[in-house]
Formats: C-alpha cells, sequence, structure tokens
C-alpha cells in the first residue's frame, strides 16, 4: 500500500513491524486469522473487515494468529471517498452538538 513499510520479524505465526506515513490509507480488507496490534492495542477477529486512515507518521508491532494474509475488500479510490463522507458527516455532528449546547 502506498506510503506503508512491513519487516516481518517471525513467522508461524507471522509477527511485523509495520509503519504508514501521514495521509496513508488502508482500504477497506480483512485477513484469515485475527491480529492484535501494540502501539496502543487493538486486537481484530478473524475476517473482520477495517480500513483504516493515518492523519499522522505511525508505526506499530502487529502479530497475526496464523500466517499473514490480506484480502482487500474496495480500492484506494472507493477508501478514500467513503472516509471523506465520513470525516464530512463527524464535522456536521460536531457543529449540531456545538450549535446544540447553548440552547435552553
Amino acid at each position: 500500500m502506498p506510503g506503508a513499510e512491513m519487516k516481518i520479524v517471525r513467522e508461524g505465526p507471522t509477527s511485523a513491524v509495520v509503519k504508514f506515513k501521514a495521509g496513508s490509507l488502508e482500504p477497506a480488507h480483512h485477513h484469515t486469522f485475527g491480529h492484535d496490534v501494540l502501539g496502543d492495542y487493538l486486537f481484530t477477529p478473524a475476517k473482520d473487515k477495517h480500513r483504516v486512515n493515518y492523519f499522522e507518521d505511525t508505526e506499530f508491532f502487529i502479530r497475526w494468529d496464523g500466517d499473514w494474509d490480506i484480502f482487500l475488500d474496495e480500492s484506494l479510490e472507493t477508501a478514500a471517498d467513503a472516509i471523506k463522507v465520513e470525516l464530512e458527516g463527524s464535522l456536521e455532528d460536531d457543529i449540531t452538538i456545538e450549535n446544540n449546547s447553548f440552547k435552553d
């Protein structure tokens, strides 16, 4: 994926150090096996579809419950469009909350 580096440090099950540059995007995808991410802790179960947008340079350690694989569920373009919509929706929610907080 553009902006990504992965160094596999162990096989069977796979463990790796992963880096993403700010502005990188992982389109929706899933893996055969679940994985644990250490930085802040995150567990993603097997076959769970997930998409990630990196707002800042990020490095983490990841360990899968088996051998690493990846199955893309959308294109980078579709992911970018979906994240744009999500971020615009969050901004609208923030404005609505802010406006409602001043009502009697």
